[in-house]
């Protein structure tokens, strides 16, 4: 966060507020939303049952967690910080900020939950010691329940994931809400607006820490009261990894490129970008002195027989990265490594020599770019970031990646890329610079949010009796 930024975040949390009320618009509001969210379970149900009973065994979603039946906690005695990421990103994004938490205050317990299978798997390896669950359906009373059940001090919600039926529990159950590391997109802004009469589940919000001033400037035309947005910075920049993966890069790199080969790692790609990055590496070939080891890392690893057979298309042998993990035969020229598990992405970022960042070569809103920057990788994306509107801009301004129009372009600057590991060695520490000045969100949101947290059970500071 900038200094001004600082200036402008306002003054720190002061006495807890009492909890609002949803007054007449709430009630039209439910209204409205709770047979509307029931009609779309309902036609969702078949698909929901079917990805239940086909999909991977670590993929499938407790829908007895999604009914609201987490385990029952026990023992009261110690405060309880529910904390919430809907997927992968945000579950990362929130790892400083558990660890920090954790070593303030062992005396407190927390509960991880997420929304999407993959998610559930992060955190499962980043927080094997803690209790992860899957955020419940907004329906009928399965919030109420797992609020019951848990019975938390407050509910912290990274980023900005609104769901009024639960509010609406939390405030009858007299637990706090706020969010942090919060942003509003564009997109979501435009449909707020659009419904601006109806939404009072801001207003159930106690807190919000957000990532920077134009996320303000949005919660505050949404009618947001000042006093309850703060400004603090992006976890994000707090809880990349840097540094630590050394050690299993200097394991895969002589895997990768025995033969001195340049490695190139395409990380978090959607539906068609493999191919755009196999096309454009077709046309590096004609021209390149060096032969590239390409390393594709598909956003949702059951896209991996597609993804090999893509590659099997053009020529090459796909590697399956399950099937070679272990043992790591030797690759031979212009094998096409596909990581078809969680929790790698990273290990092979350390190994590359250039990082392609999915999800911005398609309109989805690109993936996080901060974790091969955090390894001093020269970083490459496309034109469709919307999701990282800060961190690129940020990036750019202090020429540290490399941003494409689109397909056209992608060829040339990973020619140039590639070509030149002096000029990636340069964007790599260039952006290594950026995301070391950029970090401090994670000290400013705990002391945000401290007095929800409370001291103890039994009506402690922030930690209201049930």
């Amino acid at each position: 966060m900038t200094a001004p930024e600082r200036e402008q975040a306002g003054p720190g949390p002061g006495p807890r507020m009492p909890l609002p009320r949803s007054g007449v618009r709430g009630w039209l509001t439910m209204g409205i939303y709770q047979p509307l969210f029931a009609l779309a379970f309902l036609l969702y149900s078949p698909v929901a049952l079917w990805r239940l009973m086909f999909a991977p065994k670590g993929q499938r979603v407790s829908m007895r967690e999604r009914m609201g039946r987490v385990g029952r906690r026990r023992d009261t005695s110690r405060p309880l910080v529910w904390i919430h990421g809907v997927s992968v990103g945000e579950v990362k994004a929130a790892s400083n900020f558990v660890a920090e938490l954790r070593r303030r205050r062992p005396d407190v317990d927390i509960v991880i939950s997420t929304t999407t299978a993959n998610g559930r798997l992060v955190a499962q390896q980043e927080y094997p010691d803690l209790q992860v669950i899957t955020y419940p359906l907004d329906l009928a009373y399965f919030p109420a329940r797992a609020l019951a059940r848990l019975r938390p001090c407050c509910v912290l919600l990274m980023e900005l994931e609104i769901w009024p039926n639960f509010l609406q529990a939390a405030r009858k159950q007299d637990v706090p809400v706020a969010v942090i590391n919060g942003r509003i997109s564009e997109r979501t802004f435009r449909g707020y607006r659009m419904a601006r009469g109806l939404l009072p589940q801001l207003d159930l919000i106690s807190r919000y820490c957000v990532q920077d001033l134009a996320y303000q400037r949005r919660l505050l035309d949404l009618g947001v009261d000042l006093d309850r947005i703060h400004v603090t910075g992006n976890m994000k920049y707090d809880s990349v990894v840097m540094g630590q993966f050394d050690h299993a890069a200097q394991a895969l790199r002589p895997w990768l490129c025995p033969a001195g080969e340049r490695v190139l790692v395409a990380g978090s790609t959607h539906d068609d970008e493999e191919a755009a990055l196999l096309a454009a590496l077709e046309r590096v070939a004609l021209c390149a002195t060096e032969s590239v080891r390409v390393v594709l890392v598909p956003r949702h690893p059951e896209r991996a027989p597609a993804v090999c057979e893509q590659v099997r298309e053009r020529g090459l042998r796909p590697v399956c990265w399950s099937e070679a993990g272990v043992a790591l035969a030797p690759l031979l020229e212009g094998d096409v490594v596909v990581v078809d598990t969680i929790g790698q992405l990273q290990r092979f970022y350390a190994a590359c020599d250039v990082a392609f960042v999915g999800g911005s070569l398609i309109p989805h809103g690109g993936q996080n770019m901060l974790e091969p920057a955090a390894q001093g990788r020269a970083v490459i994306f496309g034109p469709h970031t919307d999701n990282f509107r800060r961190d690129v801009e940020l990036l750019l301004t202090a020429d540290a990646v490399v941003q494409v129009s689109g397909r056209d372009e992608l060829a040339e600057q990973l020619a140039q890329l590639l070509g030149d590991p002096a000029r990636c060695a340069a964007y790599g520490e260039r952006a290594r610079r950026v995301i070391e000045e950029n970090q401090g969100a994670t000290a400013r949101t705990l002391e945000l949010v401290h007095d929800l947290i409370g001291t103890g059970a039994g009506g402690a500071p922030g930690c209201a009796p049930h």
